[in-house]
Formats: structure tokens, sequence, C-alpha cells
């Protein structure tokens, strides 16, 4: 047996359908509400004024299908179990709305005219079109036939008559379409236009998660609608953290050239004040490139403002006034070199600075930032750094 006879798209399709459904009313919904899935109907959209709105999907990869046609199992089991609830007492007919849904563009027919019922006339005229399609009925409907058009039910199939509403794919049910009005529902931020399609992707695995939960504890599926939103939230805050995060160095490639063009800057002298091992000013100049490189690129790209710089700044240079400070006490025994030394190391080899008010995980950028303050004198490594570098200026 060919393994292909296993493959069931359509269920699955059907399956993932209901799913973006769910994702769109969680999108769509005011605070309090409650959307399930496979709870009271396919989908469900329960407010916190106690009304309801039940979803039937139908949905089919098939081209020429015509789900909700006028002798379908689609439409008539669809009526038989709103028509039952109802009768049932399980639903209220004066806080129900009813929703036909499928992902197919439909022609003409009965569910189309139930759905632009709005009084007692039209609604006369759907119950007769219905009695006439139910004329010699196929088993498959005969029963939902007989419970629909019964005579006991006439009172809660008109109620369901003037509460329905069918939506197909020219209302944008499904697909594409879907998913951008649910992604301008969630009135994502200018700054992850971009993310938005990853977003939703990561939202609609949310509600997987949940909803898999509930099942696997035998519990129903409704997800809150505040939950989705603080989650939300939560999927925003990553992608801002990742928006402001550095790139690794591996990623910032730096070449010969550049590092020559770097090498008569003022930060450079000051290290050779301090240390005369070309391998380290390298590298320092391959940071304070890398450092150059992101912090454009953060600007722009990202959510770090100018005052964010400023305050990264600001705590860098307090940080090495503390060391420089101490060491230039403690160390006067030392040649002043070797001080120097020590404060440039302590200050650069190790420490990340916190910017915009995230972990930075890249030496680089605040290495780099060091070196940067240094080119402009704001700090220094060597003792009389000021001195010495008005010294050299004048050479």
């Amino acid at each position: 047996m060919s393994l292909e006879n296993h493959a069931a798209p359509g269920p699955a399709a059907g399956y993932a359908f209901q799913f973006e459904r769910v994702l769109y009313w969680l999108s769509q919904s005011p605070s309090g509400s409650m959307i399930g899935i496979e709870t009271a109907d396919d989908v469900a959209i329960k407010l916190q004024d106690g009304s309801l709105m039940l979803e039937q999907n139908k949905h089919s990869v098939q081209d020429q299908a015509a789900p909700f046609g006028d002798r379908s199992k689609d439409l008539w089991n669809t009526l038989s179990i709103w028509v039952t609830a109802l009768d049932n007492g399980e639903l209220e007919s004066r806080n129900t709305k009813f929703l036909m849904v499928t992902n197919k563009t439909l022609p003409d027919c009965i569910g189309k005219q139930i759905s632009n019922a709005k009084t007692e006339k039209e609604i006369d005229k759907c119950v007769s079109a219905l009695t006439k399609a139910a004329v010699k009925p196929s088993e498959t409907i005969r029963a939902f036939t007989e419970k629909v058009l019964a005579t006991s039910s006439e009172k809660y199939l008109r109620v369901v008559i003037l509460n329905c509403e069918l939506l197909d794919e020219a209302s944008g049910t499904s697909g594409s379409d879907l998913r951008q009005t649910t992604i301008a529902s969630l009135q994502i931020p200018e700054a992850f236009k971009n993310d938005a399609i990853s977003i939703t992707d990561e939202l609609l695995g949310w509600v997987h998660k949940q909803v898999l939960a509930l099942w696997q504890t035998r519990q129903p599926a409704w997800v809150s609608r505040d939950y989705f939103v603080n989650q939300f939230h939560a999927i925003l805050d990553r992608h801002k953290r990742q928006k402001t995060r550095e790139r690794a160095a591996n990623l910032i490639p730096v070449f010969d050239e550049q590092l020559g063009r770097e090498k008569g800057r003022d930060f450079v002298k000051q290290l050779y004040l301090v240390t005369d091992d070309d391998s380290r000013v390298e590298d320092a100049i391959r940071e304070f490139i890398r450092c150059k490189i992101e912090k454009n690129r953060l600007s722009a790209d990202g959510n770090v403002t100018d005052q964010d710089w400023i305050d990264f700044e600001e705590n860098l240079k307090s940080r090495w006034n503390k060391i420089f400070s101490r060491w230039k006490r403690l160390r006067r025994d030392e040649s002043e070199e070797d001080v120097g030394f020590r404060v440039l190391t302590e200050t650069t080899d190790e420490h990340r600075e916190r910017l915009a008010g995230m972990e930075t995980e890249q030496i680089y950028l605040t290495s780099g930032t060091y070196h940067r303050m240094a080119d402009r004198l704001a700090i220094g490594w060597h003792p009389r750094f000021v001195e010495l570098m008005k010294t050299e200026g004048k050479e």
C-alpha cells in the first residue's frame, strides 16, 4: 500500500483553518472575552456580557467544493445543531449570533439568502426555500431536515435565520487575507512591521500550546483574550530585546584596510602609552570599528535612542573613573605604564554594560565604546594621559 494513501490534507487543512479563525477572534474581541475551539461549536466567542457567537467552519481543498450547499450535510447539520441547542435551552435566543464560515467562494444559495434575511418576510422566504430544498432528501441529510423543518422547531429556525451570517472567501475568511486582517487588528507597532508574520506565527503557536494543554487535562479549550494580549506584549518585548541586542563579533568582519585607516587615531595613541603589544592594539581597533558599525545599526533599526547611548556612556565613564582613581592611588610603587595597563585591562577586558535597559552579550560594544571615549580624550589609561596626549598633539 502506498504511503500516500494515508495522507489527509483535507482534515489537516480544516484543523489549521480553525486555529487561524481562533487567532483572528482573539485579535478582534474585547477585553474579558473567551474564545473556544471545539467547545460550544467549531469556534465560539463568549463576551464578558454573556453574549455568544457560534461559528461553524467548513474548509475544503477541493476546487469545485461548495460548502453549505442547499442540499449539503454542511448546511442541514449546522442548522439542526443550532435549532436543537435553542430548543433544549442550551442557548438563549436574545444573545446568540450564528456564523457559517468557509474558505470557498460560494454561488447564490440558501445560505446567502439566510445571511441577508432581516425582515419577517425575508425569513419566510428562507423557510420556503429550505422546505423546497428538503423535498426527497438523501439519507445523509434526512434526519437533519426533519428536525430543522419540524413544526416544533419553527420559532427556533426563525431565530437562527434572523441572527445568522454566512462568510465565504470573498469576505477574506481564510489564507493571507485572514492573516492580514488579524495583523491589522493586533496593531503591531511600526518598529516591528517587518516581523508581523513572525509575531502572529508565535501567537498561533501559543494558541496551539494552550489548547493542547487543556485537551490533555480533559478541559474544554477556552482561550482567554486577556491572556492572549499578555502573550502578545511578551512577544513584542522579546522582539524588542532582539532589536536592541548587538550581533556576534564574527558577523561583523573587519578587514586589514579598515585597521590601517584607524591606526592614527588618538585612542590608538593612548593604547601605546601603556602597551607595546601590537596584537592587543589591533584587537582594540577591531572592537572600535565593530562598535561604531553596530551603534549605527541599533540606532537606525532598533529601539536604541540617543538618550540610551548617552546613558550608556555616562555609566561607563563613571565606572572608568572609579577604576582609574583606585589604581592611581594603590599602585604608586609601580611604573605609570603598568598602572595604566591595569586600568585598561580591568576597564575593557570583561565588562558588558547594559544598554537601553537590556543586558548586552558582546564585549566589543562596551570596550569599543570605551575606545570611542578615549578617542575624544574623555577617558584614558595612563595616569597622565591628558598631559601626554597634549604633548603628542604638539609634536
